[in-house]
């Protein structure tokens, strides 16, 4: 091969000096793959980002925000067991999750008349009857598992919890308050363990039918509340709700 000016550089190997005229003649640059080669993992590539967005791995498709009520019975145990009855229970909660898996839990769960009083206080309104409340408040948290596309969720988890049982005075009409010298009560602290399970009733996944139970282990003293005695007592409760969630 010649250059304009007559010197042969396929021997050896010269480039002209000028570098304008040196461009012609040098070799275009070749890709590390082959156009074929780099199609291939093109289309490998969006065929895996594909399967992944679409089984939800990596997207966002949970809803941070749940809002839960439910309906049950509460059962007594432990130190509670000869001297408490079951009784109703309800339960109101919110969760929080930050990611798919887990949930923050702050609820308030209330049961009535597990302690069976039935005092009277004597008024100008006539005999009002006293009876009894328990009050749990737990906080925790929960790991959930998600299946068959986030339609069925199963739980489980736990955390502490503040309980208290106090005696209450039923008011003559909703405008009078008369206020219960004689209602007693007796609180403490201990922790809880749950688990349940729901299944969403939408095609959203907004709303939710399901079963929760928990656990309470609790360590509580004060006054006598029903027969309770007054010193410390250690105290377990199993409270089984059927709930529903708002989801968004």
């Amino acid at each position: 091969m010649f250059t304009p000016n007559g010197k042969i550089i396929a021997r050896s190997g010269l480039l002209p000096k000028n570098p304008i005229n040196a461009d012609r003649f040098r070799e275009p640059p070749r890709w590390p793959v082959r156009p074929k080669g780099m199609k291939r993992i093109l289309a490998l590539l969006v065929a895996v980002n594909s399967l992944a967005f679409g089984q939800g791995y990596w997207q966002p498709d949970y809803r941070k925000h749940h809002v839960t009520v439910g309906l049950g019975a509460a059962i007594p145990g432990g130190d509670l067991k000869q001297n408490y009855q079951k009784a109703f229970a309800w339960s109101v909660a919110y969760g929080y999750r930050p990611i798919k898996w887990l949930q923050a839990d702050f609820g308030y769960d209330g049961a009535y008349n597990a302690a069976d009083v039935n005092d009277y206080q004597y008024s100008g309104y006539g005999p009002l009857r006293i009876t009894d409340y328990q009050t749990f408040l737990p906080v925790g948290g929960r790991v959930v598992l998600p299946v068959a596309r986030g339609r069925v969720e199963f739980y489980g988890g736990g955390g502490g919890v503040y309980a208290r049982y106090s005696e209450s005075l039923r008011q003559p009409d909703e405008y009078t308050r008369l206020g219960c010298p004689s209602c007693k009560s007796r609180d403490g602290w201990g922790y809880y363990a749950m688990v349940g399970g729901s299944v969403a009733v939408d095609r959203g996944q907004r709303f939710r039918l399901g079963a929760a139970t928990r656990m309470y282990q609790v360590d509580t003293a004060g006054a006598t509340v029903g027969v309770l005695p007054s010193w410390k007592t250690a105290d377990r409760w199993l409270n089984s709700y059927l709930t529903f969630t708002v989801s968004f």
